[in-house]
């Protein structure tokens, strides 16, 4: 994976030494004895690897890590630092470094920390790859590599080329109408309307005409004929969002829709002919809607022929990571930045939340964060979380390791007091050391 790196130390013992056992690990190796002559390789090579100490006469360590990540914001830097500097070290860490060094170090502690850089950087092609394959219009951005989705993406290829209803649900967020639009989109009515109609936005005085159409004159205000949503659908695809918000007088009518194929507008008795797929999503508790005649049980039987339940973010957890870097270059672009990477402070925030809001949340905090930073890095003060999380906070914990829940209190305090460690260490109740000791473990890990 890792295949060359650059060791920049003043001390020859140090180069000497670090060259050799990257060899012995078949990475190629190039040297340079300050920071400047560091950054003017940097300019002409590419390096999959970059092992700087952070003193060194005139230009410091950091300089070559900003350089490197300027130059590319995957790049892999591991910082070398005495024990007396090791809040610099933690600093470097928020600019980007992958990881770093602490001297005296061993064999065995340079090939781990390699060994981590290496699945690093296999998550980090892998995640290229990712997005270079939902870069195609074809794919409507539906990205995953949880098994519960991947099996749901598989099913969408099958379900698209029948004519069938297909009822969708799941929490709010979780892309139940891009999953929809995928249906439409790989069937053969992908060339005709995809109408969505939201029945939850729509006043119920309005709807009906909304749905059906209605004709001059056949209600107060009603100065032209006009075709409702299901006449524009015809020969695609229509999507009611929120079924079960639709009043229960006007779910009798679409049944008869369904099954007849059939519709009349409002102030019409012509019946008219309409060949339209229907799918239906909801975020309620189905079997409640039914007990609750929320729902007509017939309507329900009609629409869900096939049925998709989409998981929330949480029950995927496998998703957040690739998720994160594809809205990520998705807002940069968007918001014309240059592109940007996540400190492993700012990772470790995401994939410990639990998204009540899902993949919709996670987009908005996404985005956010995008717009707050400068840099070309997004750190931990730039992710903002909803206060929700909080009254919820005893459900997160419930089944995590006791050292987990540690590590999230620890890391959400530190980003509450802006990195502040002498605040973060009072809030907790314990010493500074232990506070350092413990942050340097999570690093390490």
């Amino acid at each position: 994976m890792i295949k060359n790196a650059l060791i920049v130390d003043d001390e020859k013992l140090i180069r000497y030494f670090l060259t050799d056992v990257l060899k012995r690990l078949n990475i190629k190796v190039k040297e340079a004895q300050n920071a400047t002559i560091a950054i003017e390789k940097l300019k002409n090579e590419n390096f999959d690897l970059i092992i700087t100490d952070i003193k060194m006469p005139n230009k410091s360590g950091l300089d070559v890590l900003k350089y490197a990540k300027k130059k590319d914001p995957f790049a892999i830097v591991i910082i070398i630092t005495a024990f007396g500097s090791i809040d610099t070290a933690i600093n470097s860490l928020n600019l980007g470094a992958f990881n770093y060094l602490l001297k005296p170090f061993s064999i065995e502690s340079i090939e781990t920390i390699i060994k981590k850089a290496n699945e690093y950087k296999r998550i980090l092609l892998e995640n290229t790859f990712l997005r270079n394959e939902i870069s195609n219009p074809k794919d409507f951005d539906l990205i995953s590599k949880s098994n519960n989705m991947q099996k749901i993406l598989k099913d969408i290829d099958k379900i698209a080329m029948s004519n069938a209803s297909v009822f969708i649900t799941g929490e709010s967020g979780t892309g139940k109408e891009m999953i929809a639009k995928a249906i439409h989109y790989k069937s053969l009515r992908r060339n005709n309307p995809f109408v969505k109609i939201n029945l939850a936005s729509i006043p119920e005085s309005l709807l009906e005409s909304e749905l059906f159409g209605h004709e001059k004159g056949s209600f107060t205000g009603a100065i032209d004929t006009k075709k409702g949503r299901f006449e524009i659908a015809d020969t695609g695809t229509i999507l009611l969002d929120e079924i079960t918000e639709m009043p229960i007088h006007l779910q009798a009518k679409l049944l008869r829709a369904i099954q007849e194929k059939e519709i009349e507008r409002v102030g019409s008795t012509k019946s008219k002919k309409i060949n339209v797929r229907f799918i239906a999503t909801s975020n309620r508790d189905i079997n409640k809607a039914l007990k609750e005649n929320k729902l007509r049980i017939d309507l329900f039987y009609r629409l869900n022929v096939l049925p998709i339940n989409i998981p929330s973010l949480k029950e995927r957890k496998d998703d957040i990571l690739i998720l994160s870097n594809y809205f990520l270059d998705k807002f940069c672009n968007e918001n014309n930045k240059s592109k940007k990477t996540f400190t492993k402070q700012a990772l470790d925030m995401l994939l410990n939340y639990s998204y009540p809001g899902n993949v919709r949340e996670l987009a908005n905090i996404i985005e956010r964060a995008v717009v707050l930073s400068d840099e070309f890095i997004i750190d931990s003060n730039h992710i903002l979380l909803k206060s929700i999380e909080s009254e919820n906070e005893t459900d997160t914990f419930i089944g995590k390791k006791l050292s987990d829940v540690e590590r999230l209190i620890i890391l959400k305090t530190i980003q509450i007091e802006n990195n502040n460690k002498t605040k973060t260490a009072k809030k907790l109740g314990i010493s500074i050391k232990t506070l350092r000791s413990k942050l340097k473990d999570y690093h390490n890990n």
